[in-house]
């Protein structure tokens, strides 16, 4: 659960940091909530609905069936760091209207219905996968074209600097349908190359308020790392979290893959360190992932989706010279990477008109689907 509360009416959103607004106080007014998100919305002719990070709201108990009302939500306050509902004294209400966690805090015209978005389960199920990649140029591979996500989140919060971590507020972000928080930031002290940055968390759930939300604590995130990649699959979803430097400089880990279930609100699996820092690429049951950096070892790891399993590890050798990115700065006679080079980066995994590609620093690697 992270500081803000999303304040919900028809088509707007608007986050509330609520320690910003008690300015002090333990507690806040629900109403005030209301009128900081959205002052020319008048409460009175409302009907409101209050939603847990766990997905919990009241109507799903037949006592709070009723839905609240201006006059009840006049009574009631939130807390600053529990999210915890509470009422005036005089105000005998079921618990199921004392909302625990509260992350969500919905309007709507008194006849409009409750519409309660659902998710389905995610399969998890280990099987049996045969390899998905061969080393080498080959056949086409029989699979659509499709892209990888990368995309790095709360760097300047998360990550170690010459300067320190930054100290401006980093709002929720969405991501195909995920809303991703960061829920809380922490001193670190110094990465082995003497900077100092933070140890973050983060809060995923999905945007439609569907599912329960899932909290990444330091077990999940090692301290400087940061989110760096996405891809989602109904209610499951890969996450990359990691660092930008050499592995040597960060003794306590990252660049790693996490599974998370959105549905259920849990992880369920983690990669081991040093798999991913290149970008995510989701293709059927398979999770490829490519890591490397200057002067270390760069692969491609093919993981079983559902489980987990490390299926593959291909080094990444560079066969095509220069890359799509990186053509407009080649000119004929350059050479790429030298002749069987191990090293480097390797970002951006992709099937490319037939060809499973993985970017070199000006090359690409192609590799023959199976």
């Amino acid at each position: 659960m992270g500081p803000q509360v999303s304040v919900v009416f028809q088509d707007r959103r608007v986050e509330i940091t609520l320690a910003e607004l008690a300015r002090g106080a333990a507690t806040i007014p629900l109403l005030d909530l209301w009128k900081a998100a959205l002052p020319n919305q008048e409460a009175k002719p409302l009907t409101f609905d209050l939603f847990g990070s766990d997905g919990f709201h009241p109507s799903d108990r037949s006592p709070c069936a009723r839905p609240l009302t201006a006059e009840m939500i006049a009574a009631a306050h939130i807390n600053v760091v529990s999210h915890d509902i509470t009422f005036d004294a005089g105000h005998d209400l079921p618990g199921c209207y004392h909302v625990h966690a509260v992350v969500r805090f919905e309007g709507r015209t008194a006849n409009a219905p409750l519409v309660q978005a659902s998710c389905a389960a995610a399969d998890w199920t280990s099987r049996a996968r045969p390899p998905l990649l061969k080393a080498g140029k080959g056949p086409a591979c029989p699979r659509s074209d499709r892209n990888g996500a990368a995309e790095t989140l709360f760097l300047a919060q998360c990550s170690d600097s010459p300067t320190g971590p930054g100290a401006a507020p980093a709002a929720p972000i969405v991501i195909d349908g995920v809303e991703l928080r960061l829920a809380s930031t922490s001193p670190a002290g110094t990465s082995g190359r003497g900077w100092t940055g933070n140890q973050c968390t983060f809060e995923l759930r999905l945007a439609d308020g569907s599912g329960k939300a899932v909290l990444l604590g330091a077990e999940d995130v090692p301290p400087f790392n940061t989110v760096s990649a996405l891809v989602r699959s109904g209610s499951a979803v890969w996450l990359s979290v990691g660092f930008n430097g050499y592995a040597r400089e960060f003794p306590k880990g990252g660049n790693r893959v996490l599974a998370l279930d959105l549905c259920e609100g849990r992880v369920v699996w983690r990669s081991k360190d040093a798999t991913s820092n290149g970008g995510l690429l989701l293709v059927d049951d398979y999770l490829v992932s490519p890591y490397g950096f200057t002067n270390e070892a760069r692969s491609v790891f093919v993981f079983d989706a559902h489980s987990g399993q490390q299926l593959q590890k291909l080094p990444v050798l560079e066969n095509i010279c220069p890359s799509k990115s990186w053509a407009p700065h080649w000119h004929p006679g350059e050479r790429c990477d030298a002749p069987g080079q191990r090293v480097g980066a390797a970002t951006n995994p992709r099937i490319e008109g037939g060809a499973f590609l993985v970017d070199t620093n000006t090359g690409s690697a192609a590799f023959t689907c199976q």
